[in-house]
C-alpha cells in the first residue's frame, strides 16, 4: 500500500502487497495537498490488522477509521459532541462502537441504544 507522503509501508508493522487490495480509490478534497484513500482489502484479517495500528499510524500523520453506514456515522458523531463532558473517547471495531467515560469505564454502544443518542441535542455553536 502505497501512501503519499509516507514511504509506503514503512510505517506499517505488517507488509501490505498490492494483490492484498481489492480497491482502492483516492477522494479529492477541496485545493489542499492532503487526500482520503479509501482502501478495500481482500482480506477481513489483514484490514483488522491495519486498524489496529491506527495509534502507531497517528502519530506519523495517518488517520484511519471503519467506513460508516450513514445511521452509525450519525450516532459515532453524536457520542463524540453531545456528551463532551462524560465521553472522553469514541471508536469502531468490525463496525460496533464503544466510548469511554469519564470514569474510565468502556461501554459497547447497541443498537437498543442509537435512538437515545440521536434524540439528544446537539450542543451549541458559539456565537461569532
Amino acid at each position: 500500500m502505497k501512501l503519499p507522503n509516507t514511504g509506503g509501508n514503512s510505517k506499517l508493522v505488517c507488509l501490505i502487497t498490492t494483490i492484498e487490495i481489492d480497491i482502492a480509490n483516492c477522494l479529492k478534497k477541496g485545493l489542499e495537498e492532503k487526500n482520503d484513500n479509501i482502501v478495500l482489502f481482500q482480506t477481513r484479517l489483514l484490514r483488522n490488522t491495519v486498524l489496529t495500528q491506527g495509534r502507531v499510524l497517528r502519530k506519523t500523520g495517518i488517520f484511519i477509521r471503519e467506513g460508516f453506514k450513514p445511521l452509525n456515522l450519525e450516532v459515532f458523531m453524536s457520542i463524540k459532541r453531545k456528551m463532551t463532558d462524560e465521553v472522553s473517547s469514541v471508536w469502531t471495531r468490525n463496525g460496533v462502537i464503544f466510548f469511554r467515560n469519564a470514569q474510565e469505564q468502556v461501554t459497547r454502544v447497541d443498537f437498543e441504544d442509537y435512538q437515545t443518542w440521536l434524540d439528544l441535542p446537539w450542543p451549541q455553536r458559539p456565537a461569532k
